[in-house]
């Protein structure tokens, strides 16, 4: 059964990611339908991330009480029905409401489907099976481009809306039908009598916590990968159309190359961090400086965009720019939390929530700046927010590696005494 529950919520998270792309694949007949400006756009797609945060908190405070068969369930059917929705779409403001709900009905759904999966394997298998379950918002946001665009020039984007729904209304089915109403009880959860009594953490400690260097320049990493992450979702197929002069099924392929060729990336980096980690047991060493170096190569490849036009260097340049910093994704929840092991999922929920209000800002930053310089420079606007995003990648990267030690300043201090004495020596 734990197969078949991974399987259906591997699904459902590629259906998650679907649904906010086809939005962006989608850019060209909605703005004019609609008649959108490149402001609004930049409005509609910053607007799904706007409650996104809030919802993943809540909901997965709620999944802590009720069954989280019965939300995903619940989330399941929203999605449909918000999609289904898309035939009502008149205007700038519906789609605006659209999108806000979108976010909201999808914002629990990993943590939802984590505490799910949790219960049926076993610590022992959680970190390969999080990785299985991860990788259906990969492929829902990037390998399936090419089917969704080709949907949107069959039937349009409403009946493609629509048809989206369906998927989720199908799945809502199987996972009614075939997982058990009773959720297996975490391992973790269940009462031992020789197991000693959980550290009781005050607020206060959690605060602090919060406001260490290494929290705040490690939430501002993750600033700004997510700069470059709603860039590729919001804009990229814009960018490929109006700047490279590409067709809409070139541009779904173009996008499709982006994500496979990324993961290949970003899979390579994570072997670096950890290998490195494990040869120095340092989180410093493993974490902070892989990390760092990743991210600072990724802004200075997509500020490169700047000075070409070549849809061949956009495909490379941002396949590498998305797969050196993706890393941060995995390390910022390793750092945090390792500062209060106690509130790991405190801290994480802390982290998912400033990294979609950073999705947010940019990505109506880039509406604004492409907006700025005239719809008839869109090109320049797009150069511009390179230089952008380019320029709070590097930034971010140079004050993550300069300010962060999770080990402490004991260990830092420790490890300055022994390289005078191994020079002196």
């Amino acid at each position: 059964m734990r197969w078949i529950v991974l399987t259906i919520l591997f699904f459902g998270f590629l259906i998650n990611f679907a649904d906010k792309s086809v939005v962006g694949l989608a850019v060209g007949p909605l703005m004019e339908e609609l008649n959108l400006s490149y402001a609004q756009w930049g409005l509609i797609g910053s607007s799904f991330f706007w409650i996104f945060p809030v919802a993943a908190v809540f909901i997965g405070f709620i999944t802590d009480k009720v069954s989280p068969k019965k939300i995903i369930a619940f989330m399941l059917l929203s999605w449909s029905l918000l999609q289904f929705g898309g035939y009502i779409i008149g205007g700038f403001a519906t789609l605006l409401l659209y999108r806000i709900f979108l976010g909201f009905a999808e914002g629990g759904y990993a943590p939802a489907s984590l505490r799910q999966l949790f219960s049926y394997f076993p610590l022992a298998m959680r970190a390969r099976v999080t990785t299985i379950f991860t990788l259906g918002s990969t492929v829902g946001a990037y390998a399936v481009a090419p089917l969704v665009v080709l949907l949107l020039q069959l039937v349009g984007w409403r009946h493609s809306f629509a048809i989206m729904g369906l998927f989720s209304l199908v799945l809502l089915v199987i996972w009614v039908v075939v997982i058990p109403s009773k959720t297996p009880e975490l391992d973790e959860l269940e009462v031992k009598n020789d197991s000693a009594p959980k550290r009781k953490v005050p607020w206060s400690e959690l605060f602090s916590v919060l406001r260490s260097r290494t929290s705040i320049f490690t939430l501002f990493m993750t600033f700004g990968f997510f700069c470059l992450s709603s860039w590729m979702q919001i804009w990229m197929p814009l960018y490929f159309l109006e700047v490279t002069k590409i067709s809409q099924m070139e541009m779904a392929y173009a996008t499709l190359t982006v994500g496979l060729t990324s993961m290949i990336v970003s899979l390579s980096m994570a072997t670096i961090s950890d290998r490195v980690f494990k040869k120095t047991q340092s989180l410093r060493e493993g974490r902070v400086k892989v990390t760092g170096m990743g991210m600072l190569i990724a802004g200075l490849v997509f500020g490169s965009l700047y000075f070409t036009n070549s849809v061949v260097w956009a495909i490379l340049g941002i396949t590498l720019a998305y797969g050196f910093s993706f890393l941060i994704l995995s390390t910022s929840h390793i750092i945090i939390g390792s500062q209060l092991p106690e509130r790991t999922s405190t801290l994480s929920g802390v982290i998912v929530a400033f990294s979609n209000v950073a999705a947010a800002l940019c990505a109506m930053a880039v509406g604004f700046i492409i907006q700025s310089v005239g719809v008839e420079n869109s090109i320049h606007g797009f150069k511009y927010s390179f230089l952008m995003i380019s320029a709070i990648m590097v930034i971010v990267a140079i004050l993550f590696m300069s300010f962060v030690y999770p080990e402490g300043k004991k260990q830092k201090a420790e490890l300055v005494n022994i390289e005078k004495a191994t020079s002196s020596s």
